[in-house]
């Protein structure tokens, strides 16, 4: 068996048009006997969009709202569970869904990281600190059309050492 990738980095927003992007991932992952890394970046808010809103509240008003915010945020994405818990059952979720074994989906070894900041640069780092020998990630809906290769996918594309495969999702 070939073992042309021993780390296969998944970039998700979590949206079901992912969804074939992690079938793929998985099956390479499987089949190579590579670790699957996961990652999700929860994005900042720009400074220059932080500090006019700050000006406009003042500092401690602005806090507050950010915390709400945040909170909010954290609670919807991972319905109140620890973001690795909500990652790994998301995970569990595809693998039925994609009808791959409980126990083959697992594989060699199953990362999840739950970033924030950047999403470029949160996905080029880690797929750095993976070792990651491929990144993956899923095109939006309407794949020929010229939105469907967001501009996330294409800067990672432009600024990673390592193959990019993107995966258009399944067709509804």
């Amino acid at each position: 068996m070939s073992h042309l990738f021993s780390s296969i980095l998944l970039a998700t927003n979590l949206k079901p048009s992912c969804r074939q992007a992690f079938e793929i991932a998985a099956a390479l992952a499987i089949r190579h006997q590579a670790a699957l890394v996961l990652v999700h970046v929860l994005e900042q808010v720009p400074d220059y969009v932080q500090k006019n809103i700050q000006t406009m509240l003042g500092k401690s008003a602005y806090d507050e709202l950010s915390r709400k915010y945040e909170n909010k945020a954290r609670n919807f994405l991972i319905g109140k569970k620890s973001s690795n818990q909500f990652i790994h059952d998301a995970l569990a979720e595809f693998c039925t869904v994609a009808g791959i074994d409980e126990i083959a989906c697992d594989g060699p070894s199953r990362h999840v990281v739950v970033a924030e900041g950047h999403p470029v640069s949160q996905i080029l780092e880690t797929a750095r600190t993976h070792n990651c020998d491929l990144i993956v990630m899923g095109a939006r809906e309407g794949f020929l059309a010229d939105n469907a290769i967001g501009a996330t996918i294409k800067a990672v594309m432009r600024s990673s050492r390592v193959p990019v495969m993107m995966v258009p999702p399944l067709e509804s």
